[in-house]
């Protein structure tokens, strides 16, 4: 949805090389490999379902140009579009990119028509974020007398396919290469790349908001659960608001650069997630985009070179029609899930109940109890994710999710969990609000997690419930706070804090007699991560523990 901004001019600004748009990193950024298969594109998965998933290249965005990028406008079902296109034949490498109306007459056939004009504008510039309203774009650009290579973020007025009153936003640094920028769907929050020397190394993703005033806050960066040593690019934001996907060399790859995501929550952004291969490749996976209207985990646009590409082509992971039913009686391919449940101590739990449900997409739920040494085991399907949920009579209970990888049948998976003798809710309030939270709860790091705080809760409740009415014991609900505001405020806070998780669990069936309520406010801190920046810090402090009562 934002533009390349330029990948083939390197440029000098004052004796260091900068790169337009920066090459796959130098060694010195050695990502971790990954290599896991997370969708499965045979025509043969789920085969009673009437539609399965494949990976196309888009004919017609895969010329001899470069196609780096296809935006949506607000509304659109995807059937039109922008596509960025730069020439690479002899001769033409300097020529500026170019935006182009699309026609989609299928996910995988696209149509070229009218060459979007751009004036008041030097240099080349890119497919661009269109706001809300239809009537503004965001892009990427070299103003007038600036030196090449120097982009910076534009808005234009946006009508009939002509980009007029093309304006600098101060959000720009004059030094820095800004480019790809990405609203979000209320666009009140832009999202870009840049080199800035502020961030972790190479170019990183960063973000502004729009104020009361209308004006942008200083751009900050996204945080470590998104941006490395190595380069990130090209930001995009699904149509949900929920999910930054964007390109990253770090992080753990399949080579290059590959497509990953994260969720957004509260204006923090969590860590981030390798979408996996057949996606990523050893080429360069780069802007990724959906239209508004549809989900990026069966409708995703993006640009790669793999071999078999001319130069940089778009390609559409989407979803296509069963033909006939002579696959209907194909065989799903299983494997084995076991592991072993063990206490906070090491020691195997005996008669614990595990639950496994599946997920992406939903699927059955299943539970077993475990035998005397722990063990648990489960028949699961290839490429899917589950919900592993396990806790006994005299224990707590444990969450996890854990994601099936394609072994074409190699058994068996092994995932032991160890059931902690404290949940921590990392429930998320903002500023001092105790009953109206986050929707995403936070991960260890202070955060977001791609679990609901409402569906966190009913998984604690479904627990609990095998409590009520006899004497096996008691469940203490502790509120922490922050260190900002006074030590009776806080204390008072942290009350009203766990007096709403016990009103939750109490609204989904959890018996009243077994909950008590305490708060700790700001006395008892979690240790502090090197570098970790104070809000983040913060974010983790504001937490609710469930601690089972000896």
């Amino acid at each position: 949805m934002a533009p390349l901004a330029g990948c083939f001019t390197t440029v000098y600004f004052k004796e260091q090389t900068r790169l337009e748009c920066p090459e796959p990193p130098p060694p010195v950024c050695k990502p971790d490999h990954f290599d896991e298969v997370t969708i499965d594109t045979s025509s043969a998965q789920r085969p009673f379902s009437t539609h399965y998933l494949t990976i196309d290249r888009v004919d017609g965005l895969d010329t001899r140009s470069n196609e780096y990028s296809v935006a949506f406008p607000p509304g659109s079902t995807g059937r039109d579009g922008l596509a960025t296109l730069r020439p690479s034949r002899a001769g033409e490498a300097q020529e500026q990119e170019r935006i182009v109306t699309v026609r989609f007459q299928a996910p995988e056939k696209a149509v070229l028509n009218e060459e979007v004009t751009a004036r008041d504008v030097d240099g080349a510039i890119g497919g661009g974020a269109v706001s809300p309203r239809g009537d503004t774009i965001l892009f990427a650009a070299r103003g007038s007398g600036s030196v090449s290579g120097d982009y910076d973020l534009y808005g234009a007025s946006y009508t009939n396919g002509t980009i007029t009153s093309a304006r600098r936003r101060r959000i720009s640094s004059v030094i820095y290469w800004d480019a790809q920028p990405a609203l979000a769907p209320d666009g009140r929050t832009i999202y870009f790349a840049s080199d800035r020397r502020d961030g972790f190394g190479g170019t990183d993703i960063y973000m502004s908001h729009l104020e009361g005033n209308n004006q942008w806050t200083v751009p900050e960066n996204v945080g470590p659960g998104v941006n490395t040593g190595c380069d990130e690019l090209s930001p995009f934001v699904s149509g949900d608001g929920k999910w930054l996907y964007f390109s990253s060399a770090g992080h753990a790859t399949v080579g290059g650069y590959d497509l990953f995501r994260a969720p957004i929550s509260g204006g923090h952004i969590g860590k981030a997630e390798n979408l996996g291969r057949p996606i990523n490749t050893p080429a360069d996976e780069l802007f990724p985009s959906a239209p508004p209207n549809a989900s990026p985990d069966t409708l995703l646009y993006y640009s790669s070179n793999q071999k078999v590409a001319n130069n940089f082509d778009i390609y559409v992971l989407h979803r296509v029609p069963r033909k006939g039913a002579a696959i209907s009686n194909a065989k799903l391919k299983t494997v084995t899930l076991e592991g072993t449940v063990r206490d906070h101590l090491g020691r195997p739990v005996d008669s614990a109940r595990v639950t496994i449900e599946a997920h992406d997409p939903p699927g059955k739920k299943d539970s077993t109890l475990t035998a005397r040494d722990g063990g648990y085991k489960f028949q699961v399907e290839e490429g899917h994710r589950y919900e592993v949920v396990a806790g006994s009579d005299s224990t707590l209970y444990s969450r996890e999710e854990v994601r099936i990888p394609i072994t074409n049948g190699r058994n068996p998976i092994v995932h032991d969990v160890t059931l902690s003798d404290t949940v921590t809710f990392r429930v998320n309030f903002p500023f001092n609000n105790a009953s109206d939270p986050y929707e995403f709860t936070l991960d260890e790091h202070g955060l977001p997690s791609d679990l609901r705080w409402a569906d966190m809760i009913d998984r604690a409740a479904d627990f609990l419930k095998q409590f009520n009415g006899g004497p096996r014991g008691r469940f203490v609900i502790i509120g922490h706070t922050d260190p900002v505001g006074s030590d009776p405020f806080n204390l008072d806070l942290g009350q009203r804090r766990a007096e709403f998780i016990r009103r939750e669990l109490i609204r989904r069936g959890v018996s009243p007699e077994i909950l008590v309520t305490g708060s700790r406010g700001e006395s008892e801190p979690l240790p502090r991560v090197t570098n970790e920046p104070e809000d983040q810090y913060h974010a983790r402090l504001r937490r609710v523990e469930l601690i089972r009562k000896k």
